[in-house]
Protein backbone atom coordinates (compact mmCIF):
# COMPACT_ATOMS: atom_id res chain seq x y z
CA UNK A 1 0.00 0.00 0.00
CA UNK A 2 1.30 3.72 -0.87
CA UNK A 3 1.56 4.88 2.91
CA UNK A 4 2.90 8.43 1.89
CA UNK A 5 1.28 11.33 0.19
CA UNK A 6 4.68 11.11 -1.68
CA UNK A 7 3.91 7.63 -3.17
CA UNK A 8 0.72 8.72 -4.18
CA UNK A 9 1.72 11.80 -6.13
CA UNK A 10 4.53 9.31 -8.19
CA UNK A 11 1.91 6.74 -8.95
CA UNK A 12 -0.25 10.02 -10.30
CA UNK A 13 2.63 10.85 -12.32
CA UNK A 14 1.46 11.50 -16.34
CA UNK A 15 -1.99 12.01 -14.99
CA UNK A 16 -4.67 14.40 -15.25
CA UNK A 17 -4.10 14.24 -11.30
CA UNK A 18 -0.03 14.80 -12.22
CA UNK A 19 1.40 17.97 -9.51
CA UNK A 20 -2.09 18.34 -7.06
CA UNK A 21 -1.08 18.07 -3.60
CA UNK A 22 -1.68 15.19 -1.59
CA UNK A 23 -2.04 15.45 1.98
CA UNK A 24 -2.95 13.35 4.98
CA UNK A 25 -6.79 14.06 6.13
CA UNK A 26 -7.43 16.48 8.61
CA UNK A 27 -10.23 16.23 11.64
CA UNK A 28 -10.62 19.96 12.00
CA UNK A 29 -12.28 20.24 15.39
CA UNK A 30 -13.71 23.95 17.02
CA UNK A 31 -10.99 25.25 19.35
CA UNK A 32 -11.76 24.05 22.79
CA UNK A 33 -12.88 20.68 21.84
CA UNK A 34 -12.54 17.69 24.97
CA UNK A 35 -10.64 15.37 23.01
CA UNK A 36 -7.79 15.11 20.21
CA UNK A 37 -9.63 13.86 16.72
CA UNK A 38 -8.76 10.06 16.23
CA UNK A 39 -5.67 9.04 14.03
CA UNK A 40 -6.66 8.52 10.24
CA UNK A 41 -4.65 7.10 7.58
CA UNK A 42 -7.01 8.22 4.54
CA UNK A 43 -4.88 10.60 2.14
CA UNK A 44 -6.71 13.26 0.13
CA UNK A 45 -6.48 15.69 -2.60
CA UNK A 46 -8.73 18.87 -2.34
CA UNK A 47 -9.82 21.08 -4.79
CA UNK A 48 -11.01 18.47 -7.71
CA UNK A 49 -13.43 19.94 -9.98
CA UNK A 50 -17.06 18.94 -9.03
CA UNK A 51 -17.79 18.67 -13.00
CA UNK A 52 -14.77 16.40 -13.62
CA UNK A 53 -15.55 14.08 -10.22
CA UNK A 54 -15.94 10.67 -12.80
CA UNK A 55 -13.08 11.64 -14.50
CA UNK A 56 -10.48 12.24 -12.00
CA UNK A 57 -11.89 9.30 -9.88
CA UNK A 58 -11.52 7.12 -12.99
CA UNK A 59 -7.72 8.55 -13.41
CA UNK A 60 -7.31 7.21 -9.80
CA UNK A 61 -8.74 4.14 -9.96
CA UNK A 62 -6.81 3.08 -12.76
CA UNK A 63 -3.52 3.47 -10.31
CA UNK A 64 -5.27 1.39 -7.84
CA UNK A 65 -2.54 -1.46 -8.66
CA UNK A 66 0.19 0.81 -7.74
CA UNK A 67 -1.34 2.31 -4.43
CA UNK A 68 -3.75 -0.05 -3.21
CA UNK A 69 -6.17 2.69 -1.94
CA UNK A 70 -9.41 2.80 -3.46
CA UNK A 71 -10.45 6.50 -4.66
CA UNK A 72 -13.47 8.15 -3.68
CA UNK A 73 -15.05 11.75 -4.12
CA UNK A 74 -16.48 13.16 -0.94
CA UNK A 75 -17.47 16.76 -0.24
CA UNK A 76 -15.31 18.37 2.68
CA UNK A 77 -18.29 20.34 4.14
CA UNK A 78 -20.08 17.52 4.23
CA UNK A 79 -17.64 14.80 5.10
CA UNK A 80 -16.86 15.62 9.08
CA UNK A 81 -13.48 13.50 8.71
CA UNK A 82 -11.74 10.27 8.11
CA UNK A 83 -11.14 7.84 11.45
CA UNK A 84 -8.82 5.14 11.12
CA UNK A 85 -10.34 1.94 10.82
CA UNK A 86 -9.31 -0.88 13.17
CA UNK A 87 -8.51 -4.19 10.92
CA UNK A 88 -10.08 -6.41 12.89
CA UNK A 89 -13.31 -4.08 12.24
CA UNK A 90 -12.83 -5.17 8.46
CA UNK A 91 -12.28 -8.06 9.31
CA UNK A 92 -15.37 -8.54 11.56
CA UNK A 93 -17.41 -7.27 8.43
CA UNK A 94 -16.11 -9.50 6.31
CA UNK A 95 -16.72 -12.70 8.12
CA UNK A 96 -20.41 -11.00 8.82
CA UNK A 97 -21.43 -10.80 5.10
CA UNK A 98 -20.53 -14.66 4.28
CA UNK A 99 -23.57 -16.25 3.80
CA UNK A 100 -26.19 -13.35 4.73
CA UNK A 101 -29.51 -13.80 3.64
CA UNK A 102 -31.13 -11.71 0.96
CA UNK A 103 -34.15 -11.48 2.87
CA UNK A 104 -32.00 -8.84 5.57
CA UNK A 105 -29.36 -7.90 2.46
CA UNK A 106 -32.40 -6.43 0.68
CA UNK A 107 -35.36 -5.50 3.14
CA UNK A 108 -38.06 -3.06 2.09
CA UNK A 109 -40.32 -0.98 3.59
CA UNK A 110 -43.17 -0.31 1.29
CA UNK A 111 -45.86 1.37 2.74
CA UNK A 112 -48.93 -0.28 0.51
CA UNK A 113 -52.58 0.06 0.84
CA UNK A 114 -55.46 -0.26 -1.32
CA UNK A 115 -55.58 2.44 -3.66
CA UNK A 116 -58.99 3.11 -5.79
CA UNK A 117 -58.06 2.25 -9.76
CA UNK A 118 -59.64 5.81 -10.23
CA UNK A 119 -56.52 7.49 -8.45
CA UNK A 120 -54.26 5.95 -10.98
CA UNK A 121 -55.81 6.69 -14.25
CA UNK A 122 -54.77 10.22 -14.84
CA UNK A 123 -51.38 9.20 -14.25
CA UNK A 124 -51.36 6.26 -16.67
CA UNK A 125 -52.93 8.48 -19.33
CA UNK A 126 -50.53 10.83 -18.98
CA UNK A 127 -47.09 8.62 -19.07
CA UNK A 128 -48.34 6.30 -21.88
CA UNK A 129 -50.86 8.71 -23.94
CA UNK A 130 -53.32 6.87 -25.98
CA UNK A 131 -52.55 3.12 -25.07
CA UNK A 132 -55.53 2.69 -22.79
CA UNK A 133 -53.58 0.78 -19.92
CA UNK A 134 -56.46 2.66 -17.34
CA UNK A 135 -59.08 0.51 -19.39
CA UNK A 136 -56.43 -2.69 -19.14
CA UNK A 137 -55.87 -2.16 -15.69
CA UNK A 138 -59.74 -2.26 -14.93
CA UNK A 139 -59.96 -5.41 -16.63
CA UNK A 140 -56.91 -7.01 -15.41
CA UNK A 141 -56.26 -5.41 -11.76
CA UNK A 142 -58.51 -5.76 -8.62
CA UNK A 143 -60.20 -2.59 -7.89
CA UNK A 144 -58.70 -0.70 -5.25
CA UNK A 145 -55.27 -2.62 -5.87
CA UNK A 146 -52.04 -2.23 -4.18
CA UNK A 147 -49.01 -0.06 -5.16
CA UNK A 148 -47.04 -3.04 -5.97
CA UNK A 149 -49.05 -4.95 -7.81
CA UNK A 150 -49.63 -1.83 -10.07
CA UNK A 151 -45.71 -1.18 -10.03
CA UNK A 152 -45.74 -5.20 -11.33
CA UNK A 153 -48.67 -4.77 -14.01
CA UNK A 154 -46.92 -1.68 -15.77
CA UNK A 155 -43.27 -3.34 -15.89
CA UNK A 156 -45.11 -6.91 -17.15
CA UNK A 157 -47.06 -4.79 -20.16
CA UNK A 158 -43.82 -2.70 -20.92
CA UNK A 159 -41.94 -6.22 -21.28
CA UNK A 160 -44.73 -7.39 -23.53
CA UNK A 161 -45.51 -4.12 -25.61
CA UNK A 162 -42.19 -2.65 -26.87
CA UNK A 163 -44.48 0.53 -28.30
CA UNK A 164 -45.36 1.22 -24.82
CA UNK A 165 -41.43 1.31 -23.83
CA UNK A 166 -40.93 3.75 -26.42
CA UNK A 167 -43.76 6.22 -25.19
CA UNK A 168 -41.31 6.33 -22.25
CA UNK A 169 -37.48 6.71 -23.47
CA UNK A 170 -37.67 10.63 -23.26
CA UNK A 171 -39.13 10.28 -19.32
CA UNK A 172 -35.79 7.98 -18.86
CA UNK A 173 -32.95 10.13 -20.16
CA UNK A 174 -32.60 12.28 -16.71
CA UNK A 175 -31.74 8.84 -15.03
CA UNK A 176 -29.53 7.54 -17.56
CA UNK A 177 -26.23 8.12 -17.16
CA UNK A 178 -24.76 10.88 -14.91
CA UNK A 179 -27.67 13.18 -15.65
CA UNK A 180 -29.00 12.92 -12.10
CA UNK A 181 -25.77 12.79 -10.54
CA UNK A 182 -25.44 15.54 -7.47
CA UNK A 183 -22.31 18.09 -8.43
CA UNK A 184 -21.30 19.70 -5.02
CA UNK A 185 -19.73 23.05 -4.67
CA UNK A 186 -16.66 21.65 -3.35
CA UNK A 187 -14.91 18.15 -3.98
CA UNK A 188 -12.17 15.73 -2.50
CA UNK A 189 -10.85 13.00 -3.48
CA UNK A 190 -9.81 10.93 -0.67
CA UNK A 191 -7.48 7.70 -0.67
CA UNK A 192 -8.54 4.86 1.33
CA UNK A 193 -6.49 1.89 2.69
CA UNK A 194 -8.51 -0.77 1.56
CA UNK A 195 -8.79 -2.08 -2.29
CA UNK A 196 -12.18 -3.19 -1.91
CA UNK A 197 -15.09 -0.93 -2.75
CA UNK A 198 -17.65 -2.45 -0.11
CA UNK A 199 -15.73 -1.40 2.74
CA UNK A 200 -15.13 1.62 1.21
CA UNK A 201 -18.25 2.59 3.04
CA UNK A 202 -16.63 1.96 6.35
CA UNK A 203 -15.11 5.48 6.05
CA UNK A 204 -17.39 8.06 3.93
CA UNK A 205 -20.83 6.35 5.73
CA UNK A 206 -24.12 6.35 3.99
CA UNK A 207 -27.56 7.67 5.47
CA UNK A 208 -29.52 4.72 4.23
CA UNK A 209 -27.40 2.40 5.40
CA UNK A 210 -27.83 3.40 9.30
CA UNK A 211 -29.58 1.04 10.32
CA UNK A 212 -28.00 -1.88 9.53
CA UNK A 213 -24.51 -1.08 7.98
CA UNK A 214 -23.32 -5.08 7.92
CA UNK A 215 -26.28 -5.91 5.59
CA UNK A 216 -25.25 -2.80 3.12
CA UNK A 217 -21.50 -3.96 2.81
CA UNK A 218 -23.14 -7.40 1.79
CA UNK A 219 -24.92 -6.01 -0.82
CA UNK A 220 -22.16 -3.62 -2.06
CA UNK A 221 -20.45 -6.96 -2.29
CA UNK A 222 -22.76 -8.68 -4.13
CA UNK A 223 -23.31 -5.60 -6.74
CA UNK A 224 -19.85 -5.81 -7.02
CA UNK A 225 -19.43 -9.46 -8.20
CA UNK A 226 -22.61 -9.59 -10.27
CA UNK A 227 -22.16 -5.88 -11.69
CA UNK A 228 -18.88 -4.46 -11.43
CA UNK A 229 -20.33 -1.76 -9.10
CA UNK A 230 -17.63 0.17 -7.62
CA UNK A 231 -17.92 3.21 -5.41
CA UNK A 232 -17.43 6.44 -6.96
CA UNK A 233 -18.87 9.20 -4.59
CA UNK A 234 -20.04 9.50 -1.04
CA UNK A 235 -22.62 12.47 -0.30
CA UNK A 236 -24.06 11.77 3.02
CA UNK A 237 -27.13 10.67 1.31
CA UNK A 238 -26.08 9.86 -2.18
CA UNK A 239 -23.67 7.56 -3.41
CA UNK A 240 -22.62 7.18 -6.82
CA UNK A 241 -21.16 4.24 -8.58
CA UNK A 242 -20.06 2.91 -12.23
CA UNK A 243 -20.92 -0.34 -13.15
CA UNK A 244 -19.45 -2.67 -15.72
CA UNK A 245 -22.29 -5.01 -16.39
CA UNK A 246 -26.15 -4.11 -17.59
CA UNK A 247 -28.66 -5.85 -16.49
CA UNK A 248 -30.53 -7.72 -18.82
CA UNK A 249 -34.19 -6.03 -19.29
CA UNK A 250 -37.13 -8.25 -18.02
CA UNK A 251 -36.68 -10.05 -14.91
CA UNK A 252 -33.17 -9.21 -14.32
CA UNK A 253 -33.76 -5.47 -14.60
CA UNK A 254 -36.61 -5.78 -12.29
CA UNK A 255 -34.93 -7.60 -9.51
CA UNK A 256 -31.81 -5.57 -9.26
CA UNK A 257 -34.50 -2.41 -9.39
CA UNK A 258 -35.78 -3.66 -6.01
CA UNK A 259 -32.24 -4.40 -4.91
CA UNK A 260 -31.50 -1.10 -5.18
CA UNK A 261 -34.85 0.32 -4.12
CA UNK A 262 -34.80 -1.39 -0.64
CA UNK A 263 -31.27 0.90 0.00
CA UNK A 264 -32.30 4.18 -1.94
CA UNK A 265 -36.03 5.46 -0.58
CA UNK A 266 -35.14 8.77 -1.70
CA UNK A 267 -34.84 7.68 -5.77
CA UNK A 268 -38.70 9.04 -6.49
CA UNK A 269 -38.58 6.31 -9.44
CA UNK A 270 -41.09 3.31 -9.30
CA UNK A 271 -39.42 -0.22 -9.59
CA UNK A 272 -40.73 -0.83 -13.20
CA UNK A 273 -38.54 3.43 -14.33
CA UNK A 274 -35.79 1.83 -12.12
CA UNK A 275 -35.50 -1.24 -14.11
CA UNK A 276 -35.44 0.24 -17.52
CA UNK A 277 -32.78 3.06 -16.57
CA UNK A 278 -30.87 -0.03 -15.01
CA UNK A 279 -30.80 -1.85 -18.51
CA UNK A 280 -29.48 1.22 -20.59
CA UNK A 281 -26.94 3.10 -18.01
CA UNK A 282 -23.32 2.20 -16.50
CA UNK A 283 -23.76 4.17 -13.55
CA UNK A 284 -26.18 4.14 -10.26
CA UNK A 285 -27.11 6.81 -8.35
CA UNK A 286 -28.59 6.08 -4.61
CA UNK A 287 -30.25 8.20 -2.41
CA UNK A 288 -32.21 8.28 0.86
CA UNK A 289 -32.67 11.19 2.82
CA UNK A 290 -34.33 11.73 6.43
Amino acid sequence: MASGADEIGRALRGTALEGMPVRPSRNDHPEGFPFTPPDSDVLVIDGVEPSRVLEHWRTARDVLPSTSRWPIAVAPGWNGGFWKVPEDRLAELEGAIVGMDDSRMFHRFVFDVPTAQQDWRDGLDHVFPGAGLAARMAAELPDPVLDHEVDRWIHDCLMADPSLVALVEDRLQHHVGTRAWFEPDSVELAFLPTTSPWLAIEWVGYFGADHDQPAFVAALKRWHSTWGAELVAAWGTMLQFTVTRRPRQGDEAWELAGQLLAWAGSLQLSQWELALVLARSDTWFLHDRP
